[in-house]
């Protein structure tokens, strides 16, 4: 039995129960259909895969613009004409890192084959429009997400920016009402760790289920924080990025970059949109001093720091 979730702007009837996910309305008709079967059988012989499979090792393919296969923890995804994931999970799957990679890589594949350009980071909604806020791994990406909305801010999404075009500008869509956060971050930020439940024991994150705070329009895209991670007794810094920094800043913070080049080559329409988003985005280098204590603050001294550099509109 399945059922119909709404993330990323798009219906999907998913086998596996996405409470993450917003609930679709009745007679909502499925952008993405999600089975379980046998994935990858037609994949030639490939030494590499049948020692991923074996082995659980990460693993991907993305033959053409139609289609991206991924080996996982939890089994293999793929994903076919950004409308049809078939998943075969191993026996023993963990069903969080299975919802985890089809959420994540799965619907990353989705929206790339839908044309649209999916940034690593979370965005949230201020007066001017959406930020994304993105960086290197460890960055803080969700923690400063979390941090805004601690502030007031809405958000669109936590982890995976998804950029569609309309009428030639940009604009993120709302992924789900599902917030991550660190587990040293919790108290922070006013939340009790007990009280949430764990999806990534690795990296200790705990998931935050936030309708009220969720934006569930589409917002047209303002600029982009890219986070690095200064000293403690630092202050925050704000770098306004120019010129072809603006591209390499947007390249560098994609989405599984590998999904993007088939065969190892970027399609030049997909070039394009991305020379856009560099284009229509403020893009800014922030300096985050390293104290989740006062993450918070932190976050209201970027706001305010953004105010000084940004230009006014018009």
């Amino acid at each position: 039995m399945s059922s119909k979730y709404l993330a990323f702007g798009l219906v999907i009837d998913s086998p596996i129960p996405l409470p993450e996910a917003y609930p679709a309305g009745l007679g909502a008709v499925a952008d993405v259909t999600v089975v379980s079967g046998i994935a990858g059988a037609d994949i030639p012989k490939d030494d590499y895969f049948d020692k991923a499979r074996e082995n659980r090792l990460w693993w991907m393919g993305v033959p053409d613009d139609s289609r991206t296969l991924f080996n996982c923890l939890s089994g293999l995804f793929d994903i076919r004409n950004g409308g049809e994931i078939v998943m075969q999970l191993y026996p023993d799957a963990e069903m969080e890192l299975a919802k985890i990679f089809l959420l994540g890589s799965a619907m990353g594949a989705v929206q790339i084959q839908r044309g649209r350009i999916p940034v690593h980071g979370g965005a949230v909604v201020t007066h001017r429009g959406a930020m994304i806020i993105t960086g290197g791994q460890g960055a803080g990406k969700s923690t400063m997400t979390s941090a805004f909305v601690h502030n007031g801010y809405k958000y669109l999404t936590d982890d995976v920016s998804s950029v569609r075009f309309e009428d030639g500008r940009a604009y993120i869509v709302p992924a789900y009402p599902q917030r991550k956060l660190i587990r040293d971050a919790c108290a922070p930020l006013g939340y009790d760790p007990d009280s949430l439940v764990l999806v990534d024991g690795k990296r200790d994150k705990l998931a935050i289920r936030d309708v009220e705070n969720w934006q569930r329009e589409p917002t047209e895209l303002s600029g982009i924080i890219e986070l690095c991670s200064v000293g403690r007794e630092d202050e925050v810094s704000v770098e306004p990025v120019c010129g072809h920094a603006k591209l390499a800043c947007v390249l560098r913070n994609l989405y599984r970059m590998w999904m993007h080049t088939p065969g190892g080559i970027m399609h030049p329409a997909v070039f394009k949109k991305i020379l856009s988003i560099a284009e229509q985005a403020d893009v800014f280098r922030i300096g985050v001093p390293r104290d989740i204590d006062r993450v918070a603050s932190i976050a209201l001294d970027i706001a305010a720091a953004l105010e000084a550099h940004t230009p006014e509109p018009g």
